[in-house]
């Protein structure tokens, strides 16, 4: 009879072993599942706010490549002017506007909400992995525009040294030149070229600062490879980034705007 009791009492004992374990089991993942919903909320929320950051980098994309365009235009447009020029038929004014501003802004990234999800890891705990892939592209592909950035300034400084060496800048009436540097448009280029302004310049022209016309020819040379170099960024770089940043726009939204 003790036996019989022992044995039963081992049975209750297993009994509630197990059910304490099936209680702990399950405890855990409920914990589990919990610390996975509030996972997927923190995601959820980093990746709706990627595609408001990507949308204002896409908008931001665009003055800076109506500046890149201009300085391109304005580089080939010195190169045809001076297409079969002596020194004598050069005019310094017209050196001038064609080397007038060769900038663009620096990038302005948003890249909070990106920095967030690589810092957080919630990056990695995202299960779409093309998506994964396609923003660390955009991630790469924007550091590396910083570069392009930092080696085309260089670049520039380079050729406004050159064009110093050669183009007098010292216009008294500078202020009403400025009034067409304030937008950068084709239009007020040639605007200008056909104000009064520009007639009464030319009259009174100020001598360009060299008299040997390969110093000229130098000026024209660096502004061209320097829209040689500047040409990848808006026919290239550029439309891959927004093509890339669309691409994840639709995937966020496709999976998590549900």
């Amino acid at each position: 009879m003790a036996n019989k009791a022992l044995g039963k009492y081992l049975w209750y004992a297993v009994g509630e072993i197990a059910l304490v374990v099936v209680g702990i089991l399950i405890a855990l993942e409920i914990n589990n599942w919990n610390e996975e919903r509030i996972e997927q909320k923190q995601i959820t929320e980093y990746v709706l706010a990627l595609v408001g950051d990507l949308q204002s980098d896409i908008e931001m994309l665009v003055p800076v490549g109506k500046q890149i365009d201009y300085l391109i235009n304005n580089s080939n447009k010195l190169a045809s002017y001076m297409e079969g020029r002596s020194l004598a038929d050069i005019d310094n004014i017209d050196l001038y506007i064609y080397t007038l501003n060769p900038l663009y802004r620096p990038f302005e990234w948003n890249r909070a909400a990106l920095d967030q999800l690589k810092s957080s890891g919630a990056l990695r705990q995202i299960k779409n992995q093309r998506l994964v892939k396609k923003i660390s592209e955009y991630d790469a592909l924007t550091r590396h525009l910083d570069q392009d950035y930092a080696n085309d300034d260089n670049n520039i400084r380079v050729a406004v040294n050159v064009a110093l060496d050669v183009v007098n800048m010292n216009y008294p009436n500078r202020e009403q030149i400025n009034v067409y540097e304030d937008d950068i448009t084709d239009d007020l280029v040639a605007a200008f070229f056909d104000s009064e302004l520009y007639r009464e310049i030319r009259r009174n022209d100020l001598a360009l600062l060299t008299d040997d016309l390969n110093e000229v020819n130098h000026v024209v040379n660096t502004f061209l490879v320097l829209a040689s170099s500047l040409d990848a960024r808006t026919s290239i770089e550029f439309p891959r980034l927004k093509a890339n940043g669309l691409e994840i726009i639709d995937l966020i939204n496709a999976e998590y705007r549900q």
